[in-house]
């Protein structure tokens, strides 16, 4: 048994950036001279802005999954955290930080695309609401994690209310190692109700 647990098990590479992924859909938008062509256009982007926003609510949710597990699979021996990127940060870099960044803008995204997609198509939408919670848990979990920037063992992790209330019962390790197996973060989304 090793001494160390992984900061990411390999979900990290499944995931797109999605800010740089919508500026560059809105910029492409943007590039439209008619709102006939606009709206043309966002109809065919309205389901790659789906797809990908669910890539990152299901990469959100594969974070929380594997933070409670190992740090519940931990507790009494807490592990050295192995790869975490942000314990590299120089003091000026950490101090410059903002890991908010990503999941402030999905949060905000949300609400604009519910009125963007009325204003294109005519028609309403909504995001899931489990896709909402999800964020809302990942937001309250880099929070106060503080960015992970001085996460180096498993008792280190601070889990989400909901999530430190819970006791799953599902083999956490099996689900994210198919998910990275089969390269499909949206597998994850099968388990979502666990966390809700």
């Amino acid at each position: 048994m090793s001494d160390k647990v992984k900061f990411d098990p390999g979900i990290g590479n499944l995931v797109i950036d999605f800010n740089n992924f919508i500026n560059d859909v809105y910029s492409q938008l943007m590039s439209f001279r008619t709102i006939h062509q606009k709206r043309a256009r966002f109809k065919l982007y309205s389901n790659k802005i789906i797809t990908n926003m669910k890539n990152n609510i299901a990469f959100y949710l594969g974070c929380l999954l594997w933070a409670y597990h190992i740090k519940n699979v931990n507790t009494d021996s807490p592990k050295e955290i192995e790869g975490n990127i942000f314990l590299n940060l120089t003091e000026e870099e950490k101090n410059n930080y903002d890991y908010m960044i990503q999941v402030n803008f999905m949060e905000n995204y949300f609400d604009s695309y519910e009125r963007d997609f009325l204003y294109y198509t005519g028609q309403e939408t909504k995001i899931p609401e489990e896709w909402k919670i999800v964020l809302a848990l990942y937001i309250e979990f880099l929070e106060k994690n503080k960015g992970f920037i001085n996460t180096k063992t498993t008792d280190d992790i601070i889990l989400p209310d909901l999530l430190n209330n819970k006791n799953i019962s599902q083999d956490i390790n099996t689900i994210i190692q198919e998910t990275i197996e089969k390269k499909d973060l949206n597998l994850l989304l099968n388990v979502v109700n666990i966390v809700l």
